[in-house]
C-alpha cells in the first residue's frame, strides 16, 4: 500500500522545500541548500499525475546550479475539464509575476515531461508576449486532448488573438456552445477553446530556446503528436532523439502500479541510464547558460555590462598584450644581433690592420 501511495500521491518535501499556492495554484519551491545567490528559477512540470518526487534528480541537478525550482504537480481532472492545459500555463506565467521580486529573477527557464511539456510549449505560444521564458526543455512531449501543435495549418495572429482573448474572458475557461445545453462542447468545432480544426500554434516567433526530446514508445501517444511532429511544425525548436527508451525514463522510479507498465520499458537498462545521464545533462546545460545571460544584466550604475563582452574585450586586451611583447622581443633581438655584427666587423678590422 505504502509504494502504492508513493505512485500516485506526492511524498513528503525534502528538507529545504517549501508548499505555497499562488495564483490559487498549490506548488512546491525548492531552494538551493548552500548558494547564497540565486542564479535562476526554473518550473518544473510533471507528466500526467506523476508526484514531483519522482522529479528528484532533475530538481537536485537544478538546485546544484543555484536555480531556484518550482514544482508544478499536473492533475489532469482538475477543472475546467475543457481547456485545462491552457489554464495551467497561462498559470504558470502568473506564477512567475508572484514570485520574481521575491528572487530577484527577470527570467524564467521551463522544464516539462509529457503533458508537461506541452504545457510548457503553449505558454511559450500564447502567454510570454514579453519574452521572460529563457528556454524550454520538453521532455517527450504529448500534443493531445486537444491537438494544439501537429495539426497542418499554421494558426495566424488574428485568430490566435482572437483565441486568447476568448478564453480570458471566460475565465480561462473555453466558451460553452449555446445549442449544446452547456454540455460537453469538444464536438463542435466553434467552442473548442476558442481554437478551430486543422489549425496550430507556432513557436517560431518565441525568442526562448526550446529543446524537445523524443522517445519512440508510449501507448497513448500518437505518432501523429510526438515531439517529432511538433518539430516538424516548428522547425527553429531543437529535437533530441531518444530512440530505444520509453516515455517515463525521465522518472526516477515508478512505484508499483504506475504509467510505466503501459508506456513500454526500452531496450535495456544501460540505455535508460544512458538516457537519464544524457537528460540531465542538457537540463544542467541550459541552467548554466541562464545563469551566465543572467550575470550580463544592469550593473549598479545601470549601465549595460554583458558578460560576453567582457570576455571579448580581455581577449582583445591580451591577445594585444601579446603581440606587444612579441615586437618588443624581435626589436631586441634585431638590436643583439646588430650589436653581435658590429662587434666582430671591429675585431677583422683589428685584424686586418695587424696582420697588414
Amino acid at each position: 500500500m505504502e509504494r502504492l501511495k508513493s505512485t500516485f500521491i506526492p511524498d513528503e518535501d525534502p528538507d529545504g522545500s517549501e508548499r505555497r499556492t499562488v495564483a490559487s495554484q498549490p506548488i512546491i519551491i525548492y531552494k538551493p541548500k548552500k548558494s547564497k545567490k540565486i542564479a535562476g528559477l526554473t518550473f518544473v512540470l510533471t507528466a500526467a499525475n506523476m508526484p514531483l518526487s519522482k522529479y528528484a534528480s532533475t530538481i537536485s541537478a537544478l538546485n546544484a546550479e543555484d536555480h531556484v525550482v518550482v514544482g508544478f504537480f499536473i492533475n489532469v481532472f482538475n477543472p475546467p475539464r475543457l481547456g485545462n492545459h491552457r489554464v495551467k500555463a497561462e498559470r504558470m506565467t502568473q506564477i512567475f509575476q508572484e514570485l520574481k521580486g521575491e528572487f530577484r529573477v527577470t527570467q524564467y527557464d521551463v522544464v516539462g515531461h509529457s503533458v508537461g511539456g506541452k504545457i510548457a510549449l503553449l505558454a511559450v505560444a500564447l502567454y510570454d508576449e514579453d519574452n521572460l521564458i529563457r528556454s524550454v526543455v520538453a521532455l517527450d512531449p504529448v500534443d493531445q486532448s486537444p491537438v494544439e501543435f501537429t495539426n497542418e495549418v499554421s494558426l495566424t495572429k488574428t485568430a490566435l488573438s482572437s483565441s486568447s482573448s476568448s478564453s480570458n474572458r471566460n475565465g480561462g475557461a473555453p466558451p460553452q456552445n449555446p445549442s449544446n445545453n452547456g454540455g460537453d462542447s469538444s464536438t463542435s468545432s466553434t467552442s473548442n477553446g476558442g481554437r478551430s480544426p486543422n489549425k496550430n500554434l507556432s513557436l517560431e516567433s518565441s525568442l526562448a530556446d526550446i529543446t524537445l526530446t523524443f522517445t519512440d514508445t508510449g501507448y497513448f501517444i500518437s505518432k501523429k503528436h510526438n515531439a517529432r511532429e511538433i518539430q516538424k511544425n516548428n522547425p527553429s525548436v531543437k529535437l533530441v532523439m531518444h530512440r530505444n527508451s520509453y516515455h517515463m525514463v525521465y522518472c526516477d522510479d515508478d512505484g508499483l502500479l504506475s504509467w510505466k507498465s503501459l508506456m513500454g520499458r526500452g531496450k535495456s537498462a544501460d540505455r535508460n541510464q544512458t538516457i537519464r545521464e544524457e537528460t540531465l545533462t542538457l537540463i544542467k546545460e541550459r541552467a548554466m547558460r541562464s545563469s551566465s545571460s543572467s550575470s550580463s544584466t544592469l550593473n549598479v550604475s545601470g549601465k549595460k555590462a554583458t558578460a560576453s563582452g567582457k570576455k571579448a574585450s580581455g581577449m582583445m586586451q591580451s591577445t594585444v598584450g601579446k603581440a606587444r611583447r612579441k615586437v618588443s622581443n624581435g626589436v631586441k633581438e634585431l638590436k643583439g644581433m646588430g650589436d653581435e655584427a658590429q662587434k666582430k666587423g671591429r675585431q677583422v678590422a683589428a685584424m686586418s690592420r695587424v696582420m697588414g
